[in-house]
């Protein structure tokens, strides 16, 4: 499959890395208002001085659109009208409304939009919502989520961090990942109760910490943690509790731990993965090592989904990445009503 690519910031660099090592996929166009980043990446990809003319080209048959979130929406639709699949980065907007046009214009078109919620495809992450898939957990109780980083020492661009641009602050940064792997591992939600606070960093337009919980159909139970104050560094974690035992995948670094009971309170048996390969990776060669090796399998998904075929199943689609918005939404309207916001059953 032949991808063009705009925006050439940081995920995106990473992005035409993760191509370059993918069979069957290349990156065949680019555009960046950057025109001398965008140009690096010659003799790679052609060149477009403008969407317009990358949306028209003949040999794209994909666009990857990795620009700050308030631009999504425009270049989604746009890029699906011209009749190419679409890979938009999180978070898939700032609002609820642009989400649900990105896919209506993808129905239109009749053309794949997904969303890049590549810590579905973390071998941790991978380990424990197999486990929970599986059954051998038992019944699901409850589940625990926490993402956290130093904050905006973190970030190299203010807008990473205007909550008019991103649509909010901590949840559709890092927390946006953790609503949706915590669906992934525990179902959707159908109701939410949270705090959005802004004690530390003080910003009017986003929230430095969140806290929420979260009840699924099943009456499974999550609760999450999303931070910009995490002083300890960068570092996330979901633990998946059963009946039976427990599942947790945590990074940085990678590993996991299973622990199976033969009854409630019984014997117990536990597993623990180290994924060595992993840490010495990106010890020599950065964390993103670990994110090119999820793009790969990322893209492998997207090329089947666009040929009709299933992939993995691990793949985010524009219904997930329009739940995320919408709880993230929710927990706002939480913290501002003081009560829970129930949530419409997905079509």
């Amino acid at each position: 499959m032949k991808f063009g690519l705009i925006g050439i910031g940081a995920i995106g660099s990473v992005r035409a890395s993760a191509l370059r090592r993918t069979k069957g996929c290349e990156l065949v166009a680019v555009h960046d208002l950057d025109t001398v980043r965008a140009r690096s990446l010659a003799p790679q990809a052609k060149f477009h001085a403008t969407v317009a003319s990358l949306f028209a080209s003949t040999e794209c048959e994909a666009v990857i659109i990795s620009t700050p979130p308030q631009f999504h929406e425009q270049l989604a639709v746009e890029a699906l009208r011209n009749g190419k699949h679409v890979l938009v980065e999180k978070p898939m907007a700032p609002t609820v409304d642009a989400c649900r046009r990105m896919i209506e214009a993808a129905a239109a078109a009749g053309r794949i939009l997904t969303i890049g919620f590549n810590h579905r495809y973390f071998a941790a992450l991978k380990l424990v919502r197999d486990v929970v898939q599986s059954g051998e957990l038992g019944r699901l109780s409850h589940v625990r989520g926490h993402a956290g980083h130093t904050g905006l020492s973190e970030f190299k661009a203010p807008w990473m961090y205007d909550g008019r641009i991103m649509g909010g602050g901590t949840l559709m940064d890092n927390g946006i990942h953790l609503i949706d792997l915590m669906r992934y591992v525990m179902g959707d939600f159908v109701e939410v109760y949270g705090h959005a606070l802004n004690r530390v960093w003080k910003l009017n337009t986003a929230e430095d910490n969140a806290l929420a919980l979260f009840r699924s159909s099943e009456g499974v139970v999550g609760s999450l943690h999303s931070s910009w104050s995490e002083w300890k560094g960068y570092r996330f974690y979901v633990e998946a509790y059963g009946e039976r035992g427990m599942a947790r995948a945590y990074y940085a670094p990678m590993m996991a731990t299973v622990i199976h009971l033969d009854k409630p309170g019984g014997v117990r048996k536990t597993e623990r993965h180290f994924y060595l390969s992993n840490i010495v990776r990106e010890k020599f060669r950065g964390w993103q090592s670990t994110v090119i090796e999820t793009f790969i399998e990322e893209f492998n998904d997207f090329a089947k989904l666009a040929q009709g075929q299933s992939g993995s199943g691990r793949i985010a689609t524009a219904v997930d990445g329009l739940r995320s918005i919408q709880v993230a939404h929710a927990i706002y309207m939480s913290e501002r009503d003081h009560r829970p916001v129930m949530l419409d059953r997905l079509d």
